[in-house]
């Protein structure tokens, strides 16, 4: 796959799963600047990823309580 120059050992992306409900995946990966966010259900076998901003990695992967 592409046409730039590659050594022997191969690369791949670090997926972490994250607890979610409603029955989605949610998963996330660190690049720099922030987090890569992937979420999928498995009823439409595919889904969206977004780019988190968060600099120093702080996000614990959980989300705000709701009032």
């Amino acid at each position: 796959m592409g046409t730039a120059a590659r050594n022997q050992e191969s690369v791949f992306i670090d997926w972490e799963q994250l607890d979610s409900t409603k029955g989605l995946t949610v998963l996330r990966v660190p690049v720099p600047g922030g987090w890569l966010v992937y979420a999928s259900n498995s009823y439409h076998q595919h889904g969206g990823m977004t780019f988190y901003p968060d600099p120093d990695h702080l996000w614990d992967g959980g989300s705000m309580v709701r009032k």
